[in-house]
């Protein structure tokens, strides 16, 4: 079978790594795959592609600054697209984030080839644009199948008479040690994703300021893109906290950061399917997530395997960082217990199911 898999970026980022991870397990399996971008070939993928993947860099990313050069831009994207997968001729197509599934769908039209369209984040509380949102309600019903990643989607697009909506989870598995990640001093918390508002960590870094004042000797680390945030530093200085947090940047060894760690902590005001923590899960690690729309909920059974705190909750998420950092044996208990999620994410189980997908859509056209 040949399977052609498009997104916008693959410079970073959970999308990119999930739609990687997928083709690379087709090609292994001896299927076809092309693996598509729109970005130009100066922006190569930040995870290891296997050799057997065809990858092409579509280059349709542009500036805009009138209304008739966005027309003939989006235009020309949509002619670029559509040759581009039609001279690879794929059984399907599978397209990853909101405003390329949309594209993907137009410029597919008439095609016969399938379609299918994964929204990545929650699209109730990921800011789009009218225009985009209207787009996206006229053309989603286009696609052979949507795919979601929790039940909270999932009920989001309840009365969008959708064809096909289906729940297939990320697959999950523990992150290898590449040996090259920089050194954590103990005990540490560590949170990986890039700092932007959905992640919202001045809630962690005044909930760390809390455990600080009673246990100095913990350090927070931070692994993921940092553009300086005012709002973080204003945090930073209020609390005195430049000693004992640190941003390490994208990191490529996230496997390295998280064997060192002793708690993993996600304070997301809202996520998709939150990659990371499911990785620190299987791990072996501790966690603590807000209990956010999209994702957390599905994969922590609070007490049992993890800890959910309420949403934008800065004392309840204070009083689970300070109760988890004081109890040696429950960091032990919650670690052992978050390694079945290897089992329950499985990779095998996970692609099963977007094959089941792919043979329904095939089967339907």
């Amino acid at each position: 079978m040949k399977i052609a898999l498009i997104t916008s970026l693959l410079c970073g980022g959970g999308a990119a790594r999930v739609l990687v991870g997928m083709a690379n397990h087709w090609c292994k399996a001896g299927h076809d795959v092309v693996l598509y971008s729109f970005e130009s070939e100066a922006h190569a993928s930040f995870y290891p592609v296997d050799k057997g993947v065809k990858v092409i860099f579509l280059n349709i990313f542009g500036e805009s600054f009138t209304l008739w050069e966005r027309v003939r831009n989006n235009l020309n994207r949509f002619f670029v697209i559509r040759k581009a997968l039609r001279a690879e001729n794929p059984d399907v197509v599978i397209s990853f984030i909101d405003t390329a599934n949309i594209r993907v769908l137009l410029a597919m039209l008439g095609s016969g080839i399938p379609v299918i369209v994964s929204e990545r984040i929650h699209p109730a509380y990921e800011p789009l644009g009218r225009f985009w949102k209207v787009l996206r309600r006229i053309t989603y019903p286009l696609a052979d199948s949507l795919v979601v990643q929790t039940e909270a989607v999932r009920r989001h697009f309840a009365d969008w008479r959708l064809g096909d909506v289906r729940v297939i989870p990320n697959p999950v598995k523990e992150l290898p040690v590449l040996g090259e990640a920089p050194q954590l001093q103990r005990p540490s918390i560590v949170a990986v994703g890039r700092v932007a508002k959905q992640k919202n960590y001045p809630l962690l870094l005044r909930s760390f300021a809390r455990l600080r004042c009673k246990h100095p000797e913990w350090n927070l680390y931070i692994a993921g893109k940092y553009a300086r945030d005012a709002g973080i530093e204003a945090v930073l200085e209020r609390h005195d906290l430049r000693d004992g947090v640190h941003f390490l940047g994208q990191v490529a060894d996230v496997g390295g950061v998280l064997a060192q760690a002793d708690i993993y902590v996600l304070s997301s005001s809202y996520e998709g399917f939150p990659n990371a923590l499911c990785e620190a899960m299987a791990a072996g690690l501790p966690c603590i997530a807000t209990d956010c729309p999209g994702g957390p909920a599905d994969i922590i059974t609070s007490g049992k395997n993890g800890v959910l705190v309420p949403n934008a909750d800065d004392e309840a998420f204070s009083l689970a960082l300070g109760s988890m950092a004081e109890d040696d044996e429950k960091r032990f208990k919650l670690g052992q217990r978050a390694l079945e999620i290897r089992e329950f994410f499985s990779e095998r189980r996970i692609m099963h199911m977007w094959e089941e997908c792919i043979n329904m859509v095939k089967d339907r056209r």
